[in-house]
């Protein structure tokens, strides 16, 4: 086999504008309702369990409701991250560069490569239009 095809990871980076900022925000808002919509009913669940154990004594619903304590205060650590990441996302400088995901690429390889030359790169984008491929060096 003289000639191979191997995959090679991609980073994949975008320009910050006015509208990356809102979009994420706006995702993170949807996140946020949907989170404390969730919170709502467990509370609700909580409650209702709770007078069904002052009623009968019922150690499984007292099990059941530690476990929708926990679930609950899951929900309340999955709101804290949220809004560190909404307050981050708002304080990204308009221009600045930051890492959206990465991709994969198909590149092909041959006997007496230098390793180390395999032309890495990065894609650019602005609004989810792509701007500029790079060649990155190590």
């Amino acid at each position: 086999m003289e000639e191979l095809k191997v995959i090679q990871s991609v980073t994949v980076k975008t320009i910050v504008t006015e509208g990356l900022k809102n979009s994420l925000l706006k995702e993170l808002e949807t996140l946020l309702k949907q989170i404390e919509t969730e919170l709502q009913y467990l509370s609700f669940k909580i409650k209702r369990t709770t007078l069904e154990i002052e009623k009968r004594h019922n150690e499984e619903l007292a099990i059941m409701r530690n476990e929708l304590e926990n679930e609950k205060n899951k929900n309340y650590e999955k709101i804290r991250k949220i809004k560190e990441n909404m307050d981050a996302i708002s304080a990204l400088s308009l221009g600045e560069e930051i890492i959206k995901g990465s991709v994969d690429r198909i590149v092909n390889i041959k006997i007496g490569d230098n390793w180390s030359e395999i032309e890495k790169c990065e894609i650019l984008l602005k609004d989810n239009e792509i701007m500029e491929i790079r060649k990155v060096g190590d």
